[in-house]
Order: structure tokens, then sequence, then C-alpha cells
């Protein structure tokens, strides 16, 4: 009993809680004959490296990318381990060594700080060729708001509850524990707090794990990067050579969110996906006009967008890493499909490709538009739109560390033909050199899948044509394919008359106003195209393209509000014009079902 006493007067800087007589006698047992942790810096000092290790659920050979124990141990740190946006967040300059690794994360950090959200786990990978005992000492400074605090510690599906105790002025926390890992083979350990007794501080600073012991003595820690490496691909359709027109399906698979648009020669459109396999009920239609340090364009060239399916939508923009065009101010699916289905089309003249996007609305089963937006092709003209997509996680390392975990997209694409029939594609366009934790495969249902992220590292391997059922889905369907071409609203004709020195008379004739709609007509000196003055998004606000084009000559800044637009005749009279001057104008209709830009800017001449 004595022996017993002083075991637990040693560890008085921890406590363990399990259930049942049972499980208390077992880990008496184990901290009783715990070993003392091996000298050395484990394998911080050997670069990670790829070994074979074995085949996974489709019957692909795969590697993993370790760092093999030095002195029965390994050492997981700051900068070696993964978390979720919000679990924690790296800080400070490590001491210790960070060999060859900088291409998987960068810089070498000291601790995990703000540990403050509970049920979202620390995690670390480790491979362990042999099963046998695992002693794992958890170094972390606690401080004594954060005291009382419960951790739950998981490895090779046993679980240890720790509840935090103060730490000394000198002396960090060890948590001394230890697990018998029964199989072989890749394991993860995590960390995950139950309880945060101090939402200020979190739960503690947590610096190092030493593993070591039995299984130890030929474990590998494995290693990816801190965020997976963005996945790429392209789609095609063997028996189409030239389509402007295009319906793609995209579906998560995985449990984590994931950004996966379809990329378009303006930029993108698509969507995110959440952690629960759903939309997040928004599109991204971004047309680019520059990069972050590009010139920017004439007015004539720049990108701009001509509708919308919502008269909610804003007319907006970003600047970020580029600067360009998009929508905002509208969440299109709210019902957040599992499935979203997209169109993209593209129409050209000699100065612009003009691109409509629609979307399937899965609660009416019809289309919507989306956006239309227009861009510059300097006489080159888009004869085939071919889709490519990718695959990406955000998240610099300090605060979000995902690369750990899969995500998996798939996705179904028709191009329209020349004989206005729709054909499925059936080609992954993709290609790859090296090993990667990338994956790109062709799925039994003809879908193509792309993967990105995961402790497993593959050698790329083209995939095979897809085999697409015949059948089309509702949404190909012609009743259905007609509905690619609507708008929400169709002027007849627009024309300037009565035409003085000083006024004029515009006559918008509507074929269709739609319900509920109003118009403003704007005009001035230079063809400001669809630019019109409007407040400028967070994003923009550093950007020169942005700012530009709230240039007075660039911008609308004069217009004229018609509040019941109707069918037929709709005249409204310029006043206060310029003499001998040239003007030209542009109108915006909106209605119920969205907002629409007349697609060219007239212009008319005042009288001297």
């Amino acid at each position: 009993m004595k022996n017993l006493v002083s075991v637990f007067l040693l560890l008085a800087t921890f406590s363990v809680s399990v259930s049942g007589q049972r499980q208390q006698r077992e880990s008496r047992t184990a901290l009783a004959s715990r070993m003392a942790v091996p000298t050395g810096i484990g394998q911080l000092e050997t670069p990670p490296g790829l070994f074979d290790a074995g085949v996974d659920e489709l019957g692909r050979s795969y590697l993993l990318n370790g760092q093999p124990a030095v002195n029965s141990k390994l050492i997981l740190t700051a900068s070696n381990g993964f978390f979720d946006n919000g679990a924690c967040v790296a800080k400070g300059q490590s001491s210790l060594p960070k060999v060859g690794d900088d291409d998987l994360i960068q810089p070498n950090f000291a601790y995990l700080g703000d540990w403050k959200k509970a049920d979202s786990p620390l995690r670390w990978h480790v491979w362990l060729p042999e099963p046998g005992r695992v002693y794992v000492k958890v170094n972390m400074n606690v401080a004594q708001p954060a005291a009382g605090s419960k951790i739950k510690v998981q490895l090779a599906s046993e679980t240890r509850t720790v509840s935090t105790v103060a730490s000394s002025p000198d002396v960090g926390q060890p948590w001394e524990l230890v697990f018998e890992c029964s199989k072989p083979g890749q394991h993860t350990l995590s960390l995950t707090a139950l309880s945060v007794n101090s939402p200020k501080s979190g739960v503690g600073e947590l610096h190092t794990i030493d593993i070591y012991g039995p299984a130890i003595q030929e474990a590998q820690l494995l290693r990816a990067r801190w965020r997976p490496a963005a996945v790429h691909a392209g789609y095609s359709c063997s028996s189409i050579k030239q389509s402007r027109m295009w319906v793609m399906t995209t579906r998560s698979v995985c449990e984590f969110s994931s950004y996966s648009p379809i990329t378009t020669p303006f930029g993108y459109y698509g969507t995110s996906f959440d952690a629960d396999r759903r939309s997040n009920g928004s599109f991204n239609f971004s047309m680019w006009a520059a990069s972050a340090k590009g010139k920017v364009p004439p007015l004539e060239q720049m990108p701009h967008l001509l509708a919308a399916g919502s008269p909610e939508a804003e007319f907006s923009g970003f600047g970020h890493e580029g600067s360009g065009v998009k929508l905002r101010g509208w969440t299109p699916m709210p019902d957040r499909p599992e499935v979203c289905v997209q169109a993209l089309r593209v129409e050209s003249d000699e100065k612009y490709d003009t691109y409509f996007s629609h979307f399937w609305d899965h609660p009416t089963r019809q289309w919507k538009l989306y956006a239309v937006g227009r861009k510059w092709n300097g006489g080159k003209t888009m004869l085939h739109l071919h889709p490519g997509s990718f695959c990406e996680v955000p998240g610099p390392p300090h605060v979000e560390r995902t690369g750990d975990r899969v995500r998996e997209v798939v996705r179904h694409g028709w191009h329209l033909g020349d004989d206005q029939q729709w054909h499925a594609m059936d080609t992954f366009d993709c290609k790859s050199s090296g090993v990667f934790n990338k994956v790109w495969h062709t799925t039994s249902d003809g879908e193509f899948s792309m993967m990105t992220g995961g402790m497993r590292y593959y050698k790329f391997e083209k995939p095979p044509v897809a085999t697409v059922a015949s059948d089309l889905p509702e949404f190909l369907l012609p009743k259905a394919s007609r509905q690619l071409y609507n708008f929400p609203a169709e002027a007849a004709d627009i024309a300037a008359s009565q035409i003085g020195g000083t006024t004029a008379v515009i006559n918008l004739k509507m074929a269709r106003a739609g319900t509920n709609a109003k118009a403003d007509v704007y005009y001035g000196e230079t063809d400001c195209l669809t630019f019109a003055k409007r407040t400028l998004h967070s994003t923009e606000r550093n950007s020169e393209v942005s700012q530009t084009m709230q240039d007075a000559e660039r911008t609308w800044t004069t217009g004229i509000h018609i509040s019941n637009l109707r069918n037929g005749d709709n005249k409204l009279v310029l006043k206060n014009l310029k003499p001998n001057t040239t003007y030209y104008y542009r109108i915006l209709v909106t209605n119920d079902e969205g907002r629409i830009w007349t697609f060219t800017t007239l212009s008319f001449h005042t009288t001297k």
C-alpha cells in the first residue's frame, strides 16, 4: 500500500479518471511499471521519408511519409501535428531541431496555446510496425485559472481522461500515461478538451509530447503538409470536340469542409461544402480583372456583371489575392443541397465573351439564373468551354491544420453538342509526376473523383475512361434545358428621341418587365459599362483596381429611377444636358426574379 501511495505522490501533477474497478487496476499497474523517458531528441533531426505501407480499400498501393524513432522515442511538437480551425493557436519559436520538412510546415512553433475549443482534437499520427506498450508523457504548462479542465487522450482505441492541475513557476506539467497497442499499423494519438475552465486562457500551453516504449522502437512519426495541396483536374467528352455549354454536378464525400469550384476562362464558378457534406448555399462567381499586383485594365477591358438571379444580389467585387467582380448579398441555395448542379454557357462577339451561369434549384426542380458576366476577349472568341476544377482547404498553419484529413469531391459532367444533344463527359484530364497525397480516379458510377490530403501517398496513375449511364437526369431533359436561356426581364427596344441641346427622351419598351419591376437609367459622357457608384467591400479597399473603378470617369454617377416599370413603352426625359455632346446610357432593370442590365451601351448626341 505504501508503494502505491508513493507512486501517486510522485504523480501528483495529474489525475487519471477511468470507470470501473478493472480499468482502475489496469491503469495503476501500467503506471507502476512505467519506464524512464529515453534520452535524446527522438526523430527531430531526421528528415521525413516515404516508405511502402500497404494496399488501400480499392486495391491501390500507397506509401507513408515518416520520421523514424531514435532511441525508441518520438517527440510530438507544436509543428508536427494537426488540428481544426479554432481548436488552438500555434505560437512562439522553438529551439528544438526541425529538419527537412519546410515544404510541410513553417515556421518551427514552440507551443500550442489558446486551446479553448472543446471536442476538437489535436492529432498526431504514428506508424507502429509491431504491437506493444506505448508510454505517453505530455509536457504542458497550466495556469491556475485553467486548472481542473478535462482532457481526453486516445491512442489505439484506448482512452484516458486527465484533469489538469496548475503548474509550478519553474516546472511544466508532465502527464505520463500508458497504452497497450494490440495491432500494428497506423495509429492516431489525439488530445481533446472535454471541458475548459478558463475561457480566456484556455486549457493551457501544450509544448511537447514524448512517446516511447517497446512499440516505439521501430516506429515512425507520420507527416503530411499542414493543409492539403490543392488537387486540379479537367473534364472532357471523347465524342465532342467543341461545345459552348456544360452542366456539372458536384458533391463532397468527406466529413470536412472544402472549397471546390469549377474553373472557367474568366475565373471560378462553384460552391463550398461544409462538414455535413452539404453546400454552404452560396456560389463564388469570380471574374478576375488583374492579379494582386497587376495593372489596372482599361475600362473597356474590365470584366463586368450583366445580370443576377435575385433582386437581393449586389453587383460587387473582390480585391484580396487578385481583383475582379462578383455577386454578393444573396444565398441562392438556402436548402444547402448535397449535390450542387450548375450550368455555364458562352456567347461571343468581336470584343467580349458573355457567360451565362445557372443552377438547378432542387426544391422547385427547375433551373434558375445565378449570374451573367462579360469578359474581354480581344477578338479571340471562345469556341470551347473546357471545364476544370480544384479542391483546396484554407487556413494558415498557426490556426488551422487539416492536411491529415482526406477531402474528396466527385463530379458528373455533360457537354451540349452541335446536335443540341447532351453528351456525357467521360475523360478525366489530370496529370502528375512524383508521389503525393492526392488521388484521381473514376468510380463505378461514372463519376470523377478527386482527393487531396490524408496521410497516404500515391504514385500517379491515369484514370480510365468513365462509363456513364445513357439515361439523362431530370435537369437535362428538354423541358428543363429550355430554362437555361431564361432571364429576369426582356426589353423589346430602347431608343433616344426628341434630342435637343439640353434634353432627350429615352423610351424603354419592355417585352417582359416582370413582377414589381423598376429601372434605373444611368447616363454620362463616358461609357461606364455596368459600373455604378457603390460602397466597396472590405477585401476591395486595398485593391488599386477596385478603388480605380470608383473614379468618376469609370463609374456611372448620374441616373434616373423608374419606380413602376411596365410592359410596353416607358418614357423619361433627361434634362440639363450639355449641347453638342455625346451621351452614353445604360439601364438596370430589377424585379422579383432578379436584376439585369441592358447588354449594350447606347448613345445619342445633343444638338448645338
